[in-house]
């Protein structure tokens, strides 16, 4: 009997030792998220995602809808009236507003129809006006859509402008949903950088880029 009681005695510090071990590994990589808050809703991270130009890193980025909606696909994310945020943290030494603006126009264009690049060239026009400035690597331009609002361009917490309903034929959540396009499309900056988003790639590389999100 005593050997019996020896041997489970054994076992039982091995299991809590294993699982110990694993609850450690676990916490160390454990990245909390990071919320927001756009006016009166709580916003939570989908995902992060990494681009490159030239071969080399160029930005971070994080999408970020309100916590209290329910999404299940990609349309959810691109056509949901809730309140949104797209952000990019540029970690390439090469960076201006210049090239930001024309990589997002080209973006812009193989991503959604003509009739919708007619329809917010408004919108377009008066968002080119924002990246007429100086960026640096560091630096994070940021999206933002509520509905009270529409959407407003940052550039480090300094808020560059606001687009909203000027009367035209898309109204600022229409422009939103063409924005977005350029990330979530059909020619994304790439497939990873859109699953990253999406919260689709695998953890440590997930975790790597949350990471790296919050630290630089």
């Amino acid at each position: 009997m005593k050997k019996i009681l020896v041997y489970f005695n054994v076992v039982l510090l091995i299991l809590l030792s294993f699982s110990s071990l694993v609850l450690s590994e676990d916490l160390s990589s454990y990245v909390p998220l990071k919320k927001a808050k756009i006016l009166d809703r709580t916003l939570i991270p989908t995902g992060h995602g990494l681009t490159k130009f030239l071969n080399k890193e160029y930005y971070l980025a994080r999408f970020s809808i309100d916590e209290t909606v329910f999404y299940g696909s990609i349309d959810d994310l691109i056509y949901i009236d809730a309140a949104r945020r797209m952000e990019f943290k540029f970690v390439s030494d090469k960076v201006s507003g210049r090239t930001f603006w024309r990589r997002l126009s080209q973006g812009m264009k193989i991503n959604n129809e003509r009739k919708a690049l007619k329809d917010n060239l408004v919108f377009v026009k008066r968002l080119q006006s924002f990246f007429k400035r100086k960026i640096k690597k560091g630096d994070v331009i940021r999206f933002d859509y509520h509905q009270d609002f529409g959407t407003r361009v940052y550039h480090n917490k300094r808020l560059l402008g606001e687009i909203n309903d000027l009367g035209e034929v898309s109204d600022s959540r229409e422009f939103y949903r063409f924005i977005v396009n350029v990330w979530f499309g059909n020619r994304p900056p790439s497939n990873r950088f859109k699953n990253g988003l999406l919260g689709r790639n695998g953890d440590e590389y997930a975790i790597n880029l949350q990471r790296r999100f919050n630290a630089e």
